[in-house]
């Protein structure tokens, strides 16, 4: 079966739910392709706590209303926009709310190839249909760009596992966790992993922590002028750099570069430090030389301040981040990363995240080089939904809008339902389950 549409969203997350609000409100038919809030269900373990401050995880909509402060007070919840320890599970729920709210035309589907057709894009679908779309949007994560370090590459899987593919923890339990990493995640990993039950050590090799500063609630006015508060931390050039992405893009490449490694490194956010100093033990300087898996467990070689050690558990963390290479997406066709023209993997987009290829736009942390670090958090659809819908409606209206679309060999049908179905949002809210329910 073949549908067509104007506009296809890759990815139902965060940007891909904001993208796609904004579409709806201003009248382009589009479809999104993927399961609501997928990653964030299905990859991130139960309990951890939201790194960003509460006002900067929102979704965003084109009017008021469907913020995370909007759904709290609806649900009856507790809400504070700065020092509010904000659980996974309910940045999830409200995340499945504001798509039940505004983007009732989801399909959870899997992409499996893109690639371009007579000046379309040709989407093959996991449930074996086809779309043809004149314009697509790439709204994934970080999923797919786990960074495994030389000595733990090829080692086999539970023995050696990433930190960006977890659910549930519940099988550590009793375990010995070796972590390696010193930022968010490790340390994240660290106290939950402690706190039900497990032996852990993590090996840093820097030879301090960074930690966050705790949240300075209720600030004089003085203060916030001095020091305003941004999506990604408080101080001028963190907020410079979370509310102004298109300064970042006007950079020279090698400064940009220079400002997205040299920012916000590995560190430890505020609510994290007495669940592990003094309760999780902690190597510094410390550097992983070898690693061997062996049925008894997986034994680790590492040098450090007091000279060779070994050190031994039943699994092995890699809390190492992630590297973007945008040709890691498996359903890219080749012709398309070609035509990308990648810089060690980042594509080089316009001012509207429209990338090389003509009516293929990239967003999200794939986007982080051209926009800045604020586009690796959720905070950065805040620009990113309003920028790439504003472009993609004069696009569609100079195209003779929805009518004047009709591919060669595609069906006399904008898409599945219509294109008035791709205008009005579902049913009021009647309740979001937790995914655990």
């Amino acid at each position: 079966m073949i549908s067509t549409t104007d506009t296809a969203i890759i990815g139902a997350g965060p940007y891909g739910l904001s993208i796609s609000a904004h579409l709806s409100d201003i009248g382009v038919p589009h479809q999104v392709l993927g399961e609501p809030m997928f990653a964030w269900r299905n990859f991130m373990p139960p309990g951890m706590l939201m790194r960003s401050e509460a006002f900067a995880s929102d979704l965003y909509a084109p009017r008021a209303g469907y913020r995370l402060e909007d759904y709290s007070r609806r649900m009856h919840l507790p809400y504070a926009p700065i020092g509010m320890r904000l659980p996974l599970e309910r940045f999830i729920e409200y995340g499945l709310w504001f798509q039940s709210q505004l983007v009732g035309h989801v399909r959870p589907v899997e992409v499996t190839e893109l690639r371009r057709q007579d000046g379309c894009f040709r989407l093959s679908l996991s449930d074996g249909s086809c779309l043809i779309a004149r314009r697509a949007v790439v709204a994934l994560g970080l999923k797919g760009f786990e960074y495994m370090p030389a000595v733990l590459q090829g080692l086999p899987s539970p023995g050696v596992v990433h930190s960006g593919v977890f659910g549930s923890l519940s099988w550590a339990r009793g375990k010995r966790i070796v972590i390696v990493g010193g930022g968010q995640s490790a340390l994240g990993l660290a106290a939950l992993f402690n706190e039900l039950g497990a032996h852990v050590r993590v090996l840093i090799r820097g030879d301090t922590i960074t930690w966050n500063k705790d949240p300075d609630v209720g600030r004089s006015l003085i203060s916030r002028m001095l020091s305003p508060e941004g999506g990604l931390a408080q101080g001028w050039y963190p907020y410079v750099l979370s509310e102004f992405p298109y300064l970042f893009r006007a950079a020279g490449q090698r400064l940009r570069r220079r400002i997205a490694e040299t920012s916000f490194g590995p560190s430890g956010a505020w609510w994290l430090r007495d669940r592990v100093v003094g309760k999780v033990e902690l190597s510094m300087n410390t550097s992983v030389e070898h690693v061997s898996v062996h049925k008894s467990g997986v034994v680790l070689q590492v040098t450090g301040g007091d000279g060779p050690a070994t050190v031994t558990g039943d699994h092995v963390v890699a809390a190492t981040g992630f590297r973007v290479d945008v040709a890691k997406h498996a359903f890219l066709s080749p012709e398309i990363i070609q035509a990308l023209s990648l810089v060690d993997g980042w594509p080089e987009l316009s001012g509207h995240f429209e990338s090389a290829v003509p009516g293929l736009y990239i967003t999200g942390p794939a986007a982080a080089m051209s926009f800045g670090p604020a586009l690796r958090f959720v905070y950065g659809a805040k620009y990113a939904a309003p920028c790439i819908a504003r472009h993609i409606r004069l696009r569609h209206a100079a195209e003779g809008g929805s009518r004047a679309f009709q591919p060669q060999g595609a069906p006399q049908v904008l898409a599945e339902g219509g294109a008035d179905a791709q205008l009005h949002p579902p049913p009021a809210f009647q309740g979001v389950k937790s995914p655990a329910e």
